[in-house]
């Protein structure tokens, strides 16, 4: 993340004896289903491809995720097709590129998997930006960034260029507060460096943040309710805190 300058499938149960496989037991036929039912169908607009994950654990597996959602794709739509419960960490922290707005709009870090964190922030400049942040170690991530609304698909290479320090191209923004940048031979592009973690004294707790979506009036604020319905109306949401050794910010 950039601070400023920033799966018993049920096969057929074969029964041995001596001389070979026994009769498989008769079974009733199933009950048929009610005339116009219908089985559960997911009603998000928003949901995985057929081949991409809703749990993604790398900068990879997400955009693919994020080609495989309609266009034109919006950064609300990608969260929409995250799996849930979605797991998240919210911070009130301004000391980012990819700023919180306060406590009301935080900036909210989700687990796709937990190799992955993506971050968002629900208004302000940075609201269409997604970041990623691939965890190659128990301390290092990948850093990668998408911009939003995608019209066409883009590339891994893409996310991970965004990244990049115009005016030092070899090194990227994150490079003032991420320490210790360097090459990830195992990912062409990538850039890895120190993962950080929110201070305790801005984090934003899951009730306060759901909250926010009760009182958001659409009509005065339409963008960052739309944030805030993204996160809550799909599914649970639950915290989950970053490992306590990383470094603050």
């Amino acid at each position: 993340m950039c601070k400023r300058a920033s799966r018993v499938s049920l096969g057929a149960l074969v029964v041995w004896s001596a001389c070979g496989p026994a009769p498989a037991p008769e079974r009733a036929a199933p009950a048929a289903a009610p005339e116009g039912a219908a089985s559960p169908a997911d009603a998000r607009r928003c949901k995985p491809a057929p081949g991409t994950t809703g749990s993604p654990s790398t900068i990879e597996e997400a955009v693919a995720l994020a080609n495989g959602l309609p266009f034109p794709v919006t950064a609300e739509c990608f969260i929409e097709a995250l799996d849930r419960p979605l797991r998240i960490e919210a911070t009130s922290s301004r000391e980012s590129l990819q700023r919180a707005e306060g406590e009301r709009s935080p900036r909210v870090f989700i687990w796709g998997a937990d190799s992955l964190v993506i971050s968002v922030v629900l208004d302000g400049p940075a609201r269409d930006l997604i970041e990623f942040g691939h965890f190659v170690g128990p301390r290092r991530t990948i850093k990668g960034e998408l911009e939003f609304p995608l019209t066409a698909p883009v590339s891994t290479a893409a996310a991970l260029d965004r990244v990049r320090n115009p005016e030092y191209p070899r090194i990227t923004r994150c490079f003032v507060c991420h320490d210790r940048e360097e090459d990830e031979p195992g990912v062409p592009g990538g850039r890895s460096s120190l993962a950080l973690r929110p201070r305790a004294s801005t984090l934003v707790d899951v009730a306060t943040l759901r909250a926010e979506l009760e009182r958001c009036d659409a009509g005065t604020e339409p963008a960052r309710c739309r944030w805030l319905a993204a996160l809550f109306t799909h599914g649970p949401v639950e915290r989950r805190a970053f490992d306590a050794d990383l470094p603050v910010f």
